[in-house]
């Protein structure tokens, strides 16, 4: 059982009123870690023939699609597990303004990668 210091202080979770700077540092939290992941799986296919030169053909489907599987799953979850909380507790306002931050924040991660790719390439 939580003692009584947790149950006063405790940040978000089972709290009645939301604090909108909290909501929107967990929108943008769940964006960057979004850009992370596809960061890492993209430098993982670019070293990936360093690593296998001929990789087998059965092989090269069943990670593509185990990679897929997985990718969803924990993509779903950086988007949408927060929201998708705050919507079953009745707090939909922060649902949307909490997923409304993480998409921003994808959008401004694809714009600055855009933006470095266009800078190297001049």
């Amino acid at each position: 059982m939580p003692n009584a210091y947790w149950l006063k202080n405790k940040t978000m979770f089972f709290t009645k009123q939301i604090d909108k700077k909290a909501i929107i540092k967990f929108g943008i939290g769940g964006g960057v870690a979004e850009i992370i992941y596809i960061l890492l799986i993209a430098l993982l296919f670019s070293n990936l023939e360093k690593l296998l030169p001929t990789p087998p053909a059965m092989f090269g489907f069943f990670f593509f699609l185990l990679l897929f599987v997985f990718s969803a799953a924990l993509s779903g979850l950086f988007v949408l597990g927060y929201p998708v909380y705050l919507v079953m507790q009745k707090k939909i306002k922060e649902a949307i303004m909490t997923f409304t931050a993480t998409l921003l924040t994808i959008l401004a991660g694809f714009v600055m990668i855009i933006i470095i790719i266009l800078l190297s390439n001049s």
